[in-house]
């Protein structure tokens, strides 16, 4: 009755009658929920047993209003036995203008605010086509709600934000943003971008107490080709809100490439060069590099090449690892159609620190060969059968692991009973691990099964109920034995409210 109560509350909380009124335009109003538990059991593992059960309730408020595009949605949700809210946002656009408060993502740049999500509020302003200012505050980490639902136990944090766009002529923008947090240092970027046909010009500075950072890219890309190299330059010093840059302590570039000869042929490789002075030596390179090809022999053939390497020499325990991909895969038609495919994997790892407790760290050169066919039973039924065998050699040692994988994997995809509104999907995944033959260890199984049922009869709602059962038996001393058994069921209804905003 509480839970009942608490969703009624929230539907009068976002439709409040005095700012609605009959319309041609009519809102949609869209809900969705559902519900489920599940457990896993183990005989001999304690740390395999456990239970859960969950819920969740999503409303949703959209549409064109007289002062905009509308959207709004609030979210309640039940985790290990907590309910709380989860969710919650309201935004309004027009074309001079945006208004986003509650649940959010903040995208400026690398060296600013890169995709933060926070709870807060952002206004941007679009006057004129030549300048754009968006302004906006709030908190990450332990936020006004759903702390309890979704674990958040970072501290909270609060900041606030501004940032101008101006593009004083054509092909050229002008940017600057300002930053500040309680405890942390004010941030002060500012930067520009020029398009010219078809290359682009791109560069920002920022600056954070004695930290600073540069970022600058060019770039030039046609139909056929893209060619491109970003530099960035971040003090282990600089500091924004949350301290969250990913590119902390980094000086180097990155390049790519792109080469579109052909329709049915594509060329990519990037290089990622740079030293860490955060959190590796600073008078080493890492260099990170990766290439691949793809090409359709024909429309029933495609076959590829990709190589990488990285060395990673310049972090503890640290090392160079290479490898190839090649793969063909030959489609065919046997009453329905169908599919074969093959992929050989080798890698090479050469570790320059290894530990001598870890036998993960050692070098080690291993051959990968995968090979499977995939059935088209019928339109909307696929059986995959895949093969992989796998030869491991751990460098100055005799040991030379040869192990195997079966896996046969069934997938029924939305499949219409009859003429009836009810659609059935399910999947089956069994997997065998084949240890070495010369090895004490047991085989290990895997095997994944779901099954759903919806209930469709309008485009306006639909309904489900999905059960799912995991099941792994491996030996003792992985201690991964268990069985897993998850149901849930829920909806989603909408309508059209006959109502719009004044």
């Amino acid at each position: 009755m509480r839970s009942f109560c608490i969703y009624i509350l929230i539907a009068f909380i976002i439709l409040p009658a005095q700012v609605f009124a009959l319309g041609a335009n009519p809102l949609t109003l869209t809900y969705a929920g559902g519900a489920g538990q599940g457990d896993s059991y183990s005989k001999s593992f304690s740390e395999n047993k456990w239970d859960y059960k969950y819920q969740y309730h999503v409303l949703v408020l959209s549409g064109d209003t007289p002062q905009g595009s509308l959207f709004s949605q609030i979210q309640l949700e039940e985790r290990d036995y907590m309910t709380g809210l989860g969710y919650a946002k309201l935004s309004l656009s027009g074309s001079t203008y945006s208004i986003d408060i509650g649940d959010n993502v903040a995208q400026f740049s690398d060296i600013t605010l890169n995709s933060l999500s926070y709870q807060g509020a952002s206004v941007t302003l679009k006057p004129s086509s030549s300048f754009q200012m968006t302004v906006l505050g709030g908190s990450r980490g332990n936020g006004s709600w759903g702390a309890d639902v979704r674990r958040d136990t970072r501290p909270r944090e609060t900041f606030t934000g501004v940032r101008t766009v101006f593009y004083p002529v054509g092909g050229l923008g002008l940017n600057a943003t300002y930053l500040t947090a309680p405890g942390g240092a004010d941030v002060l970027a500012y930067g520009s971008e020029y398009v010219f046909r078809d290359l682009k010009f791109a560069g920002e500075y920022g600056s954070a107490l004695e930290g600073k950072a540069f970022r600058g890219e060019i770039r030039y890309q046609t139909s056929w080709l893209t060619l491109g190299t970003i530099y960035r330059d971040v003090d282990d010093t600089y500091v924004v809100p949350f301290d969250y840059v990913g590119y902390k302590g980094m000086k180097g570039t990155y390049s790519t490439l792109g080469i579109r000869p052909w329709s049915n042929m594509n060329i990519n490789i990037q290089s990622d060069s740079y030293i860490d002075r955060l959190n590796g030596d600073p008078d080493l390179t890492v260099n990170d590099t990766r290439g691949d090809i793809s090409y359709n022999l024909s429309p029933s053939t495609n076959i590829g090449y990709s190589g990488w390497r990285n060395d990673r020499s310049a972090y503890d325990r640290g090392g160079i690892s290479e490898g190839e991909l090649m793969y063909i895969t030959q489609q065919f038609v046997l009453l329905t159609k169908n599919a074969i495919y093959y992929r050989y994997q080798p890698t090479w790892f050469e570790s320059l620190n290894p530990s001598e407790e870890s036998s993960v760290e050692k070098s080690y050169s291993e051959n990968k060969n995968i090979s499977g066919i995939n059935i088209a039973l019928f339109d909307t039924a696929h059986l995959n059968y895949e093969i992989e065998n796998t030869i491991r050699l751990i460098k100055d040692t005799n040991i030379d692991i040869n192990t195997k994988a079966v896996t046969v994997r069934m997938d029924v995809f939305d499949t219409q009973i009859m003429s009836s509104p009810f659609y059935i999907a399910s999947t089956f995944n069994h997997r065998r691990d084949i240890p070495d033959r010369g090895s004490n260890e047991k085989e290990t199984i895997t095997t994944y099964e779901d099954a759903t049922l919806k209930f469709i009869p309008n485009k306006d709602l639909s309904c489900f109920i999905t059960a799912k059962v995991l099941k792994i038996t491996a030996p003792e001393e992985y201690r991964l034995t268990r069985e897993q058994h998850d149901l849930s069921f829920g909806m989603i209804y909408s309508f059209n409210t006959s109502f719009y905003l004044k």
